[in-house]
C-alpha cells in the first residue's frame, strides 16, 4: 500500500509558499521611501536616550523592534512608522519605562522624535 503525506503530491505547493513569502518580503521592506506616494509615506522613528541607555529595548504597538543602538545604525534603522497612531515604549531593566503615543499624519515629512529619559527605579 502506498500513501502520501500532507501536500507532497501537489507539485505547486512549494511554489505557492515560495511566491507568498517573496510577496510578503517585498511588501514588508522592499519599497524605498522615495517610491511611496504621499498617502502611503511613512515617518522614521528616532529615539533619543542618554549614552548609557543605548541598550534599552524599543516596543512599537506592543511588538519588540530592537535596541535603541541598533535602530540608530544606518544598516538597520531607522524604523519607519506607517500613518496612524502608535504606542512607543522604551524599556531597560532597573529603569522606569517611557511610553509615548505618536501620531503619524499622512502628509508628514519629518521624523517622529522621542526623547526617552529613563529614570532609575530605586526598588
Amino acid at each position: 500500500m502506498s500513501y502520501t503525506r500532507g501536500c507532497n503530491n501537489n507539485r505547486w505547493a512549494g511554489r505557492n509558499w515560495t511566491c507568498a513569502l517573496a510577496l510578503a518580503l517585498a511588501f514588508a521592506g522592499g519599497c524605498k521611501r522615495s517610491e511611496l506616494s504621499g498617502a502611503e509615506q511613512s515617518a522614521p522613528l528616532v529615539i533619543e536616550v542618554a549614552p548609557g541607555d543605548l541598550d534599552a529595548e524599543v516596543f512599537v504597538d506592543g511588538n519588540y523592534v530592537g535596541q535603541v543602538k541598533v535602530l540608530q545604525e544606518p544598516e538597520t534603522g531607522p524604523l519607519l512608522l506607517a500613518p496612524g497612531i502608535h504606542r512607543v515604549e522604551v524599556r531597560k531593566p532597573g529603569r522606569f519605562p517611557v511610553q509615548v503615543t505618536a501620531t503619524v499624519k499622512k502628509d508628514r515629512n519629518g521624523p517622529v522624535v522621542i526623547r526617552a529619559e529613563l529614570l532609575e527605579d530605586p526598588s
